[in-house]
Formats: structure tokens, sequence, C-alpha cells
């Protein structure tokens, strides 16, 4: 294994902010995750698993221990009758998404433009458009604090809305997944893939750096009836993800805090729950708006906004 030590960890993210990893190694197979994992409860230092880089935002003061980028990318079919295939943590969901959409495989097509890591999708049970990851999951392997390598059906995932027992456990690390696929044709996924692309890129600030949304979508059932009464809005933007929920950003907007900055970090004009990296932002700028953000929702509606962002070192 080839440890590397004070590596910047903010150009492993999609925030393109963060101090120095303490320790960081890259593993690209299961036998190089264990030995760090290893080494790591060996030192004596904690570690983070580092995917693709989005959903987190990494302190200014960097992470005191082992930083361990999951870059196992095999993928394969594993079976025909349905349509199964395996893959790696670490390889990008975009390139998951396009293998299967290019080879007329119905599943992923929603998650078309979500950056990331095929492990932290399931971890973070990724979704978007009315899909989510859980609906295709057959089994994930993972790794245990004894460094033992186990296996989980669908339902001892315990997925739940951008949750899963992965994200409870951190000590339980993703190492790859079988899932499921139904054969579809081709271009209706390669258009339906395309045109999600370029509904992100107009409607999402991808000239800046940032986390994606920061907060999850609020459930209908814990918003006040008399909201709905003062603001209409709030009815007619309520969608299926996957259950009945009103978008973070709607409630962002009616507060007025679009382009409200801090520092060098801005909540985005363009999409309200985006808080970008406007202007060489510090993870504290970043903070301090997310709590700004969330008094000011929990003053004006009555809503505690909930992140989906995660906080390392901070």
């Amino acid at each position: 294994m080839k440890i590397q030590k004070n590596i910047i960890l903010a150009p492993y993210t999609t925030y393109k902010i963060g101090g120095p990893a303490r320790y960081f190694i890259e593993s690209d197979n299961e036998e190089n995750v264990v030995g760090a994992v290893s080494w790591a409860q060996k030192q004596g230092v904690p570690f983070f698993i580092l995917g693709g880089g989005s959903n987190i935002l990494v302190s200014d003061n960097g992470f005191n221990g082992l930083v361990i980028r999951i870059r196992n990318q095999e993928s394969g079919v594993t079976g025909s009758d349905p349509v199964t295939l395996e893959a790696g943590a670490g390889l990008g969901l975009p390139e998951l998404v396009q293998n299967t959409v290019n080879n007329g495989l119905k599943g992923l097509e929603w998650a078309s433009g979500i950056p990331g890591t095929f492990g932290g999708a399931i971890r973070g049970n990724a979704g978007a458009f009315g899909g989510e990851i859980k609906d295709i999951i057959i089994s994930v392997r993972f790794l245990d604090d004894k460094l033992k390598i186990h296996e989980f059906n669908n339902s001892e995932c315990q997925f739940a809305y951008r949750d899963s027992i992965f994200k409870r456990n951190s000590e339980y690390i993703i190492l790859s997944a079988e899932i499921k696929l139904e054969p579809s044709d081709r271009e209706v996924l390669k258009k339906f893939s395309r045109d999600t692309i370029e509904y992100r890129a107009a409607r999402h600030p991808l000239e800046y750096g940032s986390c994606g949304s920061i907060f999850k979508a609020i459930d209908v059932n814990s918003v006040d009836p008399s909201i709905y009464e003062k603001y209409p809005r709030f009815s007619r933007e309520i969608k299926k993800d996957p259950f009945p929920v009103i978008p973070a950003a709607c409630f962002i907007d009616e507060a007025g805090l679009k382009r409200h900055r801090i520092g060098g970090a801005m909540i985005s004009d363009k999409h309200p729950n985006f808080f970008v990296n406007y202007k060489n932002a510090r993870a504290e700028d970043v903070t301090k708006l997310v709590k700004f953000a969330k008094i000011r929702l929990m003053k004006n509606f009555g809503i505690a906004a909930e992140e989906e962002v995660q906080y390392i070192g901070l």
C-alpha cells in the first residue's frame, strides 16, 4: 500500500473545499481496502471513505486521520433472466448509468447527470425523478470493523429516504453491489438520459463548486396546513420522490434567500437548494450559510430542514 501524507482534499470534492488529510490512500481492490482499514486500526487513527467527493463538505483544517479513496471499478453482467449486474463501489455513477443505458437496460436512467460513485449512491440511497437506488439493489457486499466481509440483501440494507444502514453505520464499508435491470428500448433510454442531463444543466448551477442539494426535500406531512393557505405555491410544487414532498428550494426561495452570501459561499439563484462555492469559499462560510438558512426556514415556515450533505472534520 502507498500511504501518502498531507494531501489536500479540495480537488477530490465537488465543492472544491477542504484542507489536508493527514494520511491518504487510493484503494482499487477489496484487498487494499481491508489493508488500509487494518492499518488505520493499528495506528489508532480514524478513517473516512471517500468516493466521488459529492454530498460532502470537508473542514478547512482537513481530516486528522486516513482518507481511503475507493477506486475499485470492476463491473460485469452476472445473470440474464432477469438481467443482473455487479459493480465495484468505486465505479463512477455517470459511467454506470451510461453503460446500462447504452446497452438498453432500464433501471438507472433516472440517475443521469448525478455525480459521485456507485457506492456513494447506495450509501445515501440516491434518487431523482421518482427513482431510487433501492429499487434495483439485489445485494450489497461490505466490510465491517472486524475486517470481515458480509453481504446484505435489499431488505437488510434498511433503505429509507436518502438513507441506508450504511449511512447510519460508518463502520460498514461498501465494496460492491449487485443490481437488477430490465431490457428496454435503447433509443428511448438514451433520449431520456440526454433530456435529464440537459434538465439538470439548465436548472443547476454547474458552473460553481457545490455538494449538490444541501437539504432533503420536505415531507408534506411535516408542514403545518396553514402554510399551504399562506403560500399556495407549495401545494403546486408537491412531487413524489418517492413519497409526496416539497422541494426545499421552494422554501428557500419563498424566504427570499436567493443570492444570500456569507464569505465566498452563496445560495444559488438558479437553484436555491445549491449553496455554491461562489468565490474561494471556506467550509466555515458554507456551514454559517446553512445555519442561517435553517433558522430562517424554521422561523418563516416552522420546518426543520435536514441536511443531505455530510460534514467531514467539522
